[in-house]
């Protein structure tokens, strides 16, 4: 697996145009680079997930973190997941009622352990984060 400063970590339009642009503003040397869809041409809600994925492979993402708790519910989207090799980390359901802000904080709050486990752990994991933490899911 790439080193930490290499991951390429992005962030799905279920995120938010802003939350992506205030990461990459606050982002510190040294640390994963941040991207969000509009940097690959992918910033449309039309966009399937199946899509998605084998873009964000194409383009040699290592992981991906969303706001969409269902996105493996559907074994189409499993079977794309699994082919991409993508790291996922999940965003509990929650977060989207909470605002811009506090989703920020989160996700500070949650990134040096989200990068560990993408640097860490296998890769092509799942992840849920919540308030309790984060729990392999696949």
């Amino acid at each position: 697996m790439a080193s930490p400063r290499s991951l390429k970590f992005c962030l799905d339009e279920s995120m938010g145009r802003r939350t992506a642009e205030i990461l990459v503003a606050v982002r510190a040397p040294g640390h994963p680079d941040i991207y969000d869809m509009r940097a690959f041409g992918l910033a449309n809600q039309a966009t399937s997930d199946e899509v998605l994925l084998a873009e964000l492979a194409r383009q040699q993402m290592h992981v991906l973190v969303t706001m969409d708790s269902r996105m493996l519910a559907a074994a189409v989207r499993r079977d794309a997941w699994r082919a991409s090799r993508l790291t996922l980390f999940m965003l509990d359901g929650k977060w989207g009622n909470l605002s811009i802000f506090e989703q920020v904080r989160r996700v500070f709050w949650w990134w040096p352990t989200m990068v560990a486990q993408a640097h860490d752990g296998p890769q092509g994991s799942a992840w849920r984060v919540s308030d309790a933490g984060l729990k392999h899911v696949l």
